[in-house]
């Protein structure tokens, strides 16, 4: 089962809570990978390491229904240096996407995500008090390098 680094507190609201979040996804990948270490809190390697070596990297993004742009963040702009995809060291990049009816998850693996966003010209700031830059992906080729889509149970 998993492995919290702190004590867990339940969930007031699902859709806003990361931990609630991570360790729903860690759940759906523990029967494929082992055991799983949830990180919580700034951790910046990785969100999810599991007994096999395979690491995760959990991003929620409320606004990618609406827009149709995942935001993949890149740069950290008050620290000056890598953040996102440019920092974690996680196999995979799970970006969570809540449509109306269910919340989708989006598997990739992070090299994939991290090449098809150097190819990506468009960028916008947002983040922590707008303190980060991010690539703008369109949902449709997010989904073509996509390893697996899968609805998030639970949530």
């Amino acid at each position: 089962m998993f492995a919290p680094d702190r004590t867990y507190r339940r969930a007031p609201a699902k859709f806003r809570d990361a931990d609630f979040i991570q360790l729903l996804v860690a759940r759906h990948y523990e029967p494929r990978y082992g055991n799983g270490f949830v990180s919580f809190g700034n951790f910046p390697a990785f969100d999810v390491k599991f007994s096999n070596g395979v690491t995760l990297e959990i991003k929620f993004d409320s606004k990618a229904s609406e827009t149709g742009n995942a935001c993949i963040e890149f740069w950290d702009q008050r620290r000056d240096k890598p953040s996102g995809i440019l920092a974690t060291t996680a196999t995979l990049w799970v970006h969570i996407v809540p449509f109306e009816a269910e919340v989708s998850c989006f598997e990739v693996d992070t090299k994939r995500l991290l090449s098809l966003c150097l190819q990506l010209p468009s960028f916008t700031s947002g983040g922590d008090n707008c303190s980060s830059l991010l690539k703008l992906v369109p949902l449709l080729k997010l989904k073509a390098i996509c390893s697996q889509v899968f609805r998030l149970e639970g949530a």
